[in-house]
């Protein structure tokens, strides 16, 4: 994946395509997902990267973090929903980190730019 904040047309239609359905999509950008666990001080990279999209689910009403394949077929590979107090940290220009839930303490979101 190419370390830039700019998606292709393509890979945003990917994106489109895979959540429009049920989702009103805020933004979407190429991401890979690291976590802290078990190790809170350990960054790990968990081996999922494609196009990170804020959604709202328009079933439950809900918000959620997404990350669809752009290389594949896979779909919705990752997702994380937003719950009542979530804080993101801005921890770099880049590196974006929220606490999970508790299979993974903390989880981490890494954004190209």
């Amino acid at each position: 994946m190419p370390s830039t904040s700019k998606m292709s047309n393509d890979e945003k239609s990917k994106v489109k395509g895979t959540l429009s359905a049920g989702s009103k999509i805020f933004m979407c950008t190429v991401a890979r997902i690291y976590y802290a666990y078990p190790d809170p001080n350990k960054w790990s990279y968990s081996g999922e990267q494609g196009g990170l999209a804020f959604v709202k689910d328009k079933q439950n009403n809900s918000l959620y973090f997404r990350l669809v394949d752009l290389q594949g077929t896979r779909g919705v590979v990752w997702e994380h929903e937003l719950y009542e107090g979530f804080s993101l940290n801005d921890d770099r220009p880049f590196f974006h980190s929220f606490a999970g839930d508790v299979r993974c303490l903390f989880c981490f979101l890494r954004l190209f730019v």
